[in-house]
């Protein structure tokens, strides 16, 4: 909800330098912890910064929660000071959350715009795109940093920016990764959100006069409509220009996707499929105008305990019950297709054949009630229409819509 805040007053003023939801600053991503790095994050059950905080007089810390409807939060806490105070070359910490929900077209994601003398220590972002289950191209926007009125950095792409490579490659930028400086928050395909975090222990963005940091949506031109908040960390000689001020607590919330898509022919994790009489093959076949990355099951005769079937590990965001729907790449050798649950049958089977091989429309076999976290979601292959020569099965995608 990023309805809690964490609030932090340097010195008797006013106005906090520092207002963000308390989740995203310890580096939650859409809610969860992610981050166990060198100078914040979580460990167990407890949030950490270890961020230098100098103030001249005084300091206060405030947690804040802006849902009258929820009851009292426990917190325990720990601060940790000395009296050796602020040294005159110290700025002091901020820290600026912003959201573009949606960003603009043809404009960069803004991470800081301000005016002064500082320099720039660490950033976080949380990015959402807005076509779950599909290839994340909003993740090839380059970062680019122009100081006191000159660019001097020009970004490879979004991984690269915070120290990773190559997303949705196993073994790489697809998982949640957490190192001393850098990692990944996340990298769900399936809800078309990934994001990263950097701290620059030894590399900071110092300016004099002021500083822009961006990053872009998109691998040109900044066309890909993205869901962005990030979180950027800088110390500055005096109250920065930049507003800190937050937006409502509805501009605030975390926007979940309308349907969670997964794409077999990419990383969709397999639990279990036939034991015998079937092989499974990632084929990119060109079907029609489009080249359709799909996974593609052959089977011939029965397993060993009757229909062949596939079982895939699904992952959901939050419990309910959802709409289970499928698109295939039809044929002349496919057969007909139902969703199972404990041995029992969901819906209608359909009958996958076709004279020529084409993209199915959206098909819907039935619902499930389904848990937050991994599920397991059984497909059969129950027969084949008289004119198929085969029992095939040669998914798309798997989409859920949750309906209660």
């Amino acid at each position: 909800e990023r309805d809690v805040l964490i609030k932090i007053y340097w010195d008797g003023e006013s106005s906090p330098a520092i207002v963000c939801p308390v989740g995203d600053f310890f580096g939650y991503a859409w809610g969860q912890p992610a981050v166990k790095s060198l100078l914040l994050g979580t460990s167990e059950d407890t949030n950490y910064i270890y961020l230098p905080m100098p103030f001249d007089k005084s300091a206060r810390i405030e947690l804040v929660s802006e849902n009258r409807n929820k009851s009292a939060i426990d917190v325990n806490a720990e601060v940790k000071f000395t009296h050796a105070g602020r040294r005159r070359d110290e700025g002091k910490l901020y820290a600026l959350w912003r959201r573009e929900n949606l960003t603009a077209e043809g404009r960069p994601f803004t991470f800081v715009e301000t005016q002064g003398r500082g320099h720039v220590v660490g950033f976080i972002l949380q990015a959402q795109g807005t076509q779950s289950g599909a290839i994340p191209e909003f993740f090839e926007g380059d970062d680019e940093t122009t100081i006191d009125g000159e660019m001097v950095i020009r970004g490879t792409g979004s991984e690269d920016f915070f120290n990773g490579g190559w997303y949705d490659v196993p073994g790489r930028w697809e998982d949640r990764v957490s190192l001393p400086l850098s990692g990944s928050l996340d990298f769900k395909r399936h809800l078309a959100r990934t994001g990263g975090y950097r701290f620059l222990l030894t590399d900071a963005y110092p300016y004099t006069k002021n500083i822009l940091s961006t990053i872009e949506h998109g691998p040109t031109g900044n066309k890909v409509p993205t869901d962005y908040a990030s979180v950027t960390f800088f110390y500055s000689e005096n109250r920065p220009t930049a507003s800190l001020a937050l937006p409502a607590v509805g501009e605030r919330r975390v926007s979940d996707p309308n349907s969670v898509v997964f794409t077999p022919g990419w990383t969709t994790p397999i639990h279990a499929f036939s034991w015998s009489n079937a092989v499974l093959v990632k084929r990119d076949d060109k079907i029609g105008d489009e080249n359709l990355r799909h996974l593609s099951m052959k089977a011939e005769g029965r397993e060993v305990f009757g229909n062949h079937y596939i079982s895939f590990i699904c992952e959901m965001p939050a419990t309910g019950k959802y709409r289970v729907s499928i698109q295939a790449i039809t044929g002349p050798t496919q057969g007909k297709v139902q969703l199972f649950r404990h041995e029992v049958g969901i819906g209608q089977a359909v009958d996958l054949y076709s004279s020529e091989r084409q993209k199915s429309a959206v098909i819907p076999l039935g619902e499930l009630e389904l848990k937050e976290g991994d599920n397991r979601v059984m497909f059969k292959v129950i027969g084949k229409n008289d004119q198929s020569t085969g029992l095939g099965f040669d998914i798309y995608r798997i989409i859920f819509e949750k309906v209660g």
